[in-house]
């Protein structure tokens, strides 16, 4: 009977410690739950005090505008207008042929009329683009010596890489090409 009554005082005592723990995380959710909410106010009240700057700023605009527009009409100045009174249409590009005409001396000021909307457009993806030539890296340059030595004397790998970046980049000098196939292939063996 003392066995019985012990587990039992245990299992009432494992409860209790258990309900406690809960009790307590119960405590700590509902305080971490409050300050949200502090926070939230807080941002509620920022956003109401900001609300009211705009809506004074908004007030002294208007002012503003009002005293401007009894100036305007003591001056006897008309508003000026929102809308633009004449659209410009600028004049389509030149046309370049092969045989050469004769330009007139007097400046031209007409404007060209606008090309009807249902004017095809060409359709790009069937535009081939000519690639440029591109002009050879020299092989006497401490710099493709180096990246020869990196592609153990492979050169048809290094001018691979080197077309490459010319096309990606063709505006770019020598040496920068040289620098960016070396440090692509140094950082590729490192990762």
């Amino acid at each position: 009977m003392e066995i019985l009554l012990t587990i039992a005082l245990f299992i009432a005592f494992f409860l209790l410690l258990k309900q406690e723990k809960a009790l307590g995380k119960y405590a700590q959710s509902t305080i971490l739950f409050t300050r949200a909410v502090d926070q939230y106010q807080e941002a509620i009240e920022g956003y109401k005090e900001v609300v009211a700057e705009y809506q004074e700023a908004i007030e002294h605009l208007k002012q503003e505008i009002a005293e401007h527009e009894l100036l305007l009409k003591e001056h006897s100045i008309d508003k000026p207008s929102a809308e633009p009174t004449q659209t410009l249409i600028p004049p389509p590009p030149p046309q370049f042929s092969s045989h050469r005409q004769p330009q007139s001396k007097t400046p031209q000021t007409q404007l060209s009329p606008i090309p009807p909307k249902d004017m095809p457009l060409p359709d790009l993806k069937t535009v081939k683009r000519q690639p440029s030539k591109q002009k050879a890296v020299s092989k006497n340059s401490p710099l493709y010596k180096e990246f020869l030595y990196l592609l153990n004397g492979n050169e048809e790998a290094a001018n691979r890489l080197i077309t490459r970046q010319q096309q990606l980049n063709p505006d770019r000098l020598d040496n920068w090409i040289l620098e960016k196939v070396i440090g692509d292939l140094k950082r590729d063996r490192r990762a």
